[in-house]
C-alpha cells in the first residue's frame, strides 16, 4: 500500500473517533464481508479474532499462529479502500517489543489500527498497568518510527476477569487502567462487556479520551451511546455468531425435510456476492 495513502487512512479513521456520530463496526473476518460492509457505506471495517479463528476451525484466544492472523488481515486490508483496523488480541508476544514487532507488521500488511487487550490467558488475572502501558507504548513508538498515527484501541478487560470487589471498585479500575493507557499512547479504549449506560457515562467521564464499547443484549441503545460521547461500537463475533445460527437452523430444517424457503426466499443474488468476490479478488491481483 502506498505509504500517504495509509497515513490518510489512519488520520482519517483517527478522526471518526472524535466526531459526534457514533462509529459502528460490525466485525468481519473475510475480504468478501469487508467489501459487503464498504459497500453498504460503513466508512471502516475491522476484524474480530474470534472471528477469524472460528473461520479457520480454531478457538479464541491466540489459538491461531500469528502468521495465520496477518495473512488475512493482508487480504481484508487489500479488498478494501476504507481503513481497517485489526484485533490482535494480546499481540502475540511476551516482551513489549515482540509486540510492536508485530503491530508493525499488521501495519505493513495494509491495517491502521489494532486492538491490544490486556488479558494473559482468559479468566486469569489481566496484566500490571505498567506492563501493559509498556506494551501499549512499545506500539505507539513504532507507529511513531513508521510516520502512520496507527490507531490504537487498548481493550481492559477488567469487567470480565473473575476478581473480588463491587461494581465502584471495577469502575475505579477501569478508568485508571483507561487513563494510564491513553497517556502511554492509547487513542481509544475499550472497556468490554460494559453495557448499562450510566456505567458507560461514568467512565467516558472518567478517562476523559474516545471509548468503544461492545455490543450486547444487555447494551444501552446505539442512540444512547452516541448522546453521552461514546466514539465506537463493536459487535465482536457477534455476526460470525448470527451466520453459524442460521446456518444451523437451515441444516436441521433440512434435516427434517422442511421447505427450501430457509435459504431461498430473500436470499442475496449470485450476481451480488460475485460482484463483492470479483472486487475482493481483483485487489489482490
Amino acid at each position: 500500500m502506498d505509504k500517504q495513502a495509509q497515513i490518510q487512512k489512519a488520520e482519517g479513521f483517527l478522526a471518526r473517533h472524535h466526531d459526534p456520530k457514533l462509529l459502528v463496526l460490525p466485525n468481519i473476518w473475510d475480504p468478501l464481508g469487508a467489501r459487503l460492509l464498504e459497500d453498504l457505506g460503513y466508512p471502516a471495517v475491522a476484524t474480530a479474532s474470534a472471528a477469524v479463528a472460528y473461520s479457520m476451525g480454531y478457538d479464541d484466544g491466540e489459538k491461531i499462529s500469528f502468521a495465520m492472523m496477518l495473512e488475512t488481515i493482508g487480504r481484508i486490508a487489500a479488498a478494501v479502500d476504507v481503513p481497517l483496523t485489526a484485533d490482535i488480541e494480546q499481540g502475540y508476544g511476551e516482551s513489549a517489543d515482540e509486540v510492536a514487532d508485530h503491530a508493525g507488521q499488521v501495519l505493513q500488511a495494509g491495517a491502521v489500527g489494532v486492538n491490544l487487550e490486556d488479558s494473559i490467558a482468559e479468566g486469569s488475572p489481566l496484566r500490571s498497568i505498567d506492563s501493559q502501558c509498556e506494551r501499549i507504548h512499545a506500539v505507539r513508538m513504532m507507529a511513531d518510527r513508521e510516520g502512520i498515527p496507527l490507531v490504537i484501541n487498548a481493550r481492559t478487560d477488567v469487567f470480565m476477569v473473575r476478581t473480588p470487589g463491587s461494581r465502584s471498585d471495577k469502575v475505579a479500575e477501569t478508568i485508571a487502567r483507561g487513563k494510564a493507557y491513553r497517556d502511554a499512547g492509547a487513542d481509544c479504549i475499550y472497556p468490554i462487556t460494559v453495557g448499562d449506560l450510566d456505567t458507560i457515562k461514568v467512565i467516558r467521564e472518567g478517562i476523559e479520551a474516545p471509548i468503544n464499547i461492545f455490543a450486547t443484549a444487555a447494551t444501552a441503545s446505539m442512540k444512547e451511546l452516541e448522546a453521552i460521547g461514546v466514539s465506537r461500537l463493536s459487535l465482536g463475533p457477534g455476526l460470525i455468531k448470527a451466520a453459524l445460527t442460521t446456518m444451523k437452523k437451515i441444516a436441521l430444517g433440512l434435516k427434517n425435510y422442511e421447505p427450501y424457503d430457509a435459504f431461498t426466499s430473500e436470499a442475496m443474488s449470485s450476481e451480488e456476492i460475485q460482484r463483492y468476490a470479483k472486487k475482493a479478488a481483483g485487489d489482490q491481483v
